[in-house]
């Protein structure tokens, strides 16, 4: 695991029950009042330790940082995407196995998934630089794959380029993700699809990402 780096021997030898206090009592603040904002102090406070004690698990609050998105990366591939992409009969199976396995995630890891969101912000950036491309690796192997796949049961026009495809895919999933994690996005959604002030509910987000990219791969489309 990548992410530990990060940390130091003696988070290791906590118990996962501890780990995973301390994790989500930073996460937590994280996602609600932002890196830059967040206090180790708090962080502490929260999590029941010492200041002292999480300075013996991470070296400073940027270690505890990219081991919290490091860990959310590895999550997100073992939990969404390596479970819920399977052959199935069709590309779009598999698109809607995807956002289900997606939504179950965030329902799980919400603020977790909320910070991973926020290093699309400008401030972000340094951070971005050194966390999403290994993510952005990883989708793009199984949505190329679950292009080629399609393409040989004639789901989509084979004229379409796989990359130009897995990234169309890639993007819906991600502003998918966004919708249900930030207030921003979600209005935007509701904006173009809803009428009569009715607030889309989370299956209906998903009906409309396949649908969205039904129309955007499908044989007449070109």
């Amino acid at each position: 695991m990548r992410g530990e780096i990060y940390i130091l021997r003696a988070f290791k030898r906590l118990s996962p029950e501890r780990q995973g206090c301390i994790l989500n009592a930073a996460t937590h603040l994280f996602a609600k009042e932002g890196y830059h904002h967040a206090s180790i102090s708090n962080i502490c406070r929260d999590a029941g330790i010492s200041n002292g004690a999480l300075y013996k698990y991470f070296e400073n609050k940027e270690s505890l940082f990219f081991f919290i998105l490091d860990y959310t990366t590895n999550k997100l591939e073992t939990e969404v995407y390596k479970k819920n992409i399977a052959n199935s009969k069709s590309l779009y199976d598999d698109i809607y196995n995807l956002l289900k396995g997606l939504k179950q995630f965030i329902d799980n890891y919400y603020d977790y998934v909320s910070i991973y969101c926020d290093l699309g912000s400008s401030s972000m950036n340094r951070f971005a630089s050194k966390t999403s491309e290994r993510l952005r690796k990883s989708t793009s192997i199984y949505t190329i794959k679950m292009v080629e796949e399609s393409k040989k049961r004639g789901d989509i026009d084979q004229n379409v380029e796989n990359e130009v495809a897995a990234y169309l895919i890639d993007n819906y999933i991600t502003l998918f993700a966004y919708s249900l994690v930030s207030e921003y996005h979600s209005k935007r959604v509701n904006l173009f699809f809803s009428s009569k002030n009715k607030v889309l509910s989370k299956d209906d987000k998903i009906n409309l990402t396949i649908q969205s990219i039904k129309l955007a791969l499908s044989k007449n489309s070109s």
